[in-house]
């Protein structure tokens, strides 16, 4: 039995046990909310492919000016409670030359949010991974996110949003242009 196999079975076991105590569910139901619950953790978790192979930057297409990309769509896992949070990222990037295909950004944000992460990790890990791809003269990132973790915790006094931002290069300094980026954001 392999390593990722045995770590499985003990994690079945280990969660299987857990809702037996805290749950008036047969041991049928139990057996089967378990395996369909780490069968999807596990599909979310691997879904990390290799975004070198699929990235692709538009060499050929010279553009220095701001590009905006509103309401990219995330779900990702809070490495603090293990619980889902979700919302919106938005993108702004002021390029030296090369650009990406418009997808490309969407593809980095499912690529970085499939992980057991926290909302200020991805945003700043979404700014640094398009800066030092695109060798670009600036990021800025703004995500909103909901997370089930306040809800679920602490239901009377949940939190309706939390907002990040991460800013690299000339959004870094220049706040003109981190404010033109935020008018620019739905």
């Amino acid at each position: 039995m392999g390593k990722l196999q045995s770590n499985l079975s003990n994690a079945e076991e280990a969660l299987f046990n857990l809702l037996k105590d805290i749950t008036d569910k047969t041991d049928e139901e139990i057996n089967k909310l378990t395996l369909k619950f780490l069968d999807q953790i596990q599909k979310k978790l691997s879904k990390k492919n290799d975004i070198e192979l699929n990235f692709e930057i538009l060499d050929k297409s010279i553009y220095s000016q701001p590009i905006y990309i509103n309401g990219i769509s995330y779900i990702s896992l809070c490495e603090h409670h293990m619980l889902p949070f979700h919302g919106s990222v938005n993108i702004a990037v002021l390029p030296k030359k090369n650009i990406l295909g418009i997808s490309k950004f969407s593809d980095i944000v499912t690529h970085l949010s499939n992980d057991l992460t926290l909302q200020e990790k991805l945003t700043e890990n979404i700014a640094l991974f398009i800066h030092e791809k695109l060798d670009a003269d600036g990021v800025f990132v703004k995500i909103s996110g909901k997370h089930l973790c306040s809800d679920l915790l602490n239901s009377k006094n949940s939190l309706e949003e939390v907002i990040t931002t991460f800013s690299t290069g000339v959004y870094e300094l220049d706040f003109s242009l981190r404010n033109e980026a935020i008018l620019n954001f739905s």
